[in-house]
């Protein structure tokens, strides 16, 4: 009894949380900037898809974003270790 009245808890403040808000509309100069940046977009991305797979390219963006940081990633991969009392790393 006391877990469902929790998981009901938790499911009224997700429902909460991910309820959608309802914004204004922009205005139409906005509006229009923006759809011709997407079209913009939309066209950059047409003209990579022909020269490289866009397959490989969904998987070669994360691998570029984790070695541009490397350095982090390393810093938490040590933090993560050094918490494991039995391992032994310094």
């Amino acid at each position: 009894m006391i877990i469902k009245a929790i998981m009901e808890l938790v499911f009224s403040l997700l429902q909460i949380v991910f309820t959608p808000i309802n914004l204004p509309d922009l205005p139409p100069g906005i509006q229009s900037v923006l759809d011709e940046l997407m079209g913009l977009f939309t066209s950059v991305i047409g003209l990579v898809g022909i020269f490289l797979d866009l397959n490989v390219l969904k998987w070669l963006i994360p691998v570029v974003i984790v070695i541009a940081n490397l350095d982090k990633v390393w810093k938490l991969i040590m933090f993560i270790l050094r918490k494991i009392p039995f391992i032994g790393v310094e």
